[in-house]
């Protein structure tokens, strides 16, 4: 049973690891990695209107959900078969021209090509990028990001897209149809951080199905599920990045060095701080006693005030950029359940 099967079987079993709330160390944050259909395009739902065009020519009746198309549809996704070899195998299933009725062309004018430029043409017509997200993509660019494309698609498909520029948007692009695994296999995914050599806390993952955030999230990249640009640009809010200007990505790496710093000072006083507390405590025993001279007894006493103080200082210091940190370096992202019907 595929990791898809076992979703649909019981969804709410999956949901719950991505929807709770995730802690992102965005100072480690190198990749933002974006779906395509349903979060830069709407969804084209293409093949409903080619299957209806096809029915009306030919006196069919192919569906979209039939049990052969879905099959084969995985297959073409997967890379598996070309949308040629597609078109083929549903025109020997579903078309029979002696059953054809009145008005339904002859065998001879089932034209491949005439259906794969329709479905091109389909296909190009009803893309169209979203300039919202290219502009965050380009932003993020600038910021020194590596932004890569991950999607389930056909070749036919991928055509459009390349000769439309679309892809020239990422550094790197991973088809389903290329590289022959589809999400939400979780082989995909390992697949991609291999092929970046990145380590799944660097990645941000961006889906419009939840199906597909949950591979993500169970190898550990952040994830938003994507709603509507508005709500995406909402959770960017709660991330504190809303506005991805071009010193971004090195603002975090230097308020987290910042924070380092201070941490490293702060370890370093209380441990010498520590030691002269000891140091002094035994030589005041011993001043008692007359064991020591007051001179160094004095010495002793002055260097433990002295180092007591910049204790302090360097504590009150450090548990400011720590609470920095948590709330501007590691913030906490919750995804938004969907509303109970």
């Amino acid at each position: 049973m595929t990791f898809e099967e076992k979703y649909k079987k019981d969804p709410d079993h999956y949901k719950k690891k991505v929807f709770k709330k995730q802690k992102v160390k965005l100072y480690k944050i190198k990749h933002w990695i974006f779906d395509f259909a349903g979060v830069l395009v709407e969804s084209p739902r293409i093949l409903t209107p080619l299957f209806q065009i096809i029915n009306s020519d030919l006196g069919t009746q192919i569906s979209k959900k039939d049990p052969f198309v879905y099959k084969h549809r995985r297959r073409m996704s997967a890379g598996r078969i070309s949308s040629r070899t597609f078109l083929e195998m549903i025109f020997e299933h579903f078309y029979d021209p002696l059953k054809k009725p009145r008005g339904a062309l002859s065998p001879k004018d089932v034209n491949i090509e005439y259906y794969l430029e329709l479905w091109f043409e389909l296909y190009s017509r009803a893309t169209d990028l979203s300039p919202e997200m290219a502009e965050i993509i380009k932003r993020l660019h600038k910021a020194g990001y590596i932004v890569s494309l991950l999607s389930n698609t056909y070749d036919i498909h991928a055509k459009s897209n390349e000769l439309q520029g679309f892809f020239a948007l990422f550094d790197h692009v991973f088809l389903s149809s290329e590289i022959g695994m589809r999400k939400p296999e979780i082989e995909k995914y390992k697949y991609v951080l291999k092929q970046l050599d990145a380590k799944a806390k660097q990645c941000i993952f961006i889906d419009d199905k939840l199906m597909n955030l949950v591979p993500a999230r169970k190898l550990g990249m952040t994830v938003i599920q994507f709603k509507s640009f508005e709500l995406f640009r909402d959770y960017l809010n709660e991330l504190g990045i809303e506005e991805i200007d071009k010193d971004l990505k090195t603002r975090l790496k230097d308020q987290y060095k910042h924070y380092k710093t201070t941490k490293k000072e702060y370890k370093k006083a209380k441990k010498e701080y520590k030691k002269a507390k000891k140091k002094y405590k035994k030589a005041k025993k011993k001043r008692k006693k007359k064991k020591i001279t007051y001179l160094k007894y004095r010495k002793l006493k002055k260097r433990y005030e002295f180092l007591k103080k910049v204790y302090k200082h360097k504590k009150e210091d450090y548990k400011h950029t720590k609470k920095m940190k948590k709330a501007t370096l590691e913030p906490r992202l919750k995804l938004e359940k969907p509303a109970k019907s």
